[in-house]
């Protein structure tokens, strides 16, 4: 999960410290919707998966992020 936490830091410019929590969107002072579809494009193109809507919904925390790219991983 170490790509996760390097697509983190870059696109929410938070400390590599920061990434390792499981933050959600209240936590983070860059993270609205337009930073959002940034984080999913640079996930999906980064690790070379598509998210559905669904997952692009559900991802409102780090751990929830981690564990959507977990399963896509897995498969």
């Amino acid at each position: 999960m170490d790509k996760i936490n390097e697509i983190l830091v870059k696109t929410f410019k938070i400390s590599p410290e920061d990434s390792e929590k499981n933050l959600d969107m209240s936590d983070v002072a860059h993270w609205d919707s337009l930073t959002h579809m940034d984080l999913i494009v640079a996930i999906e193109t980064e690790l070379n998966i598509e998210l559905t809507g669904d997952d692009i919904a559900d991802m409102i925390t780090f751990d929830a992020i981690r564990s959507t790219v977990k399963n896509y991983i897995s498969k």
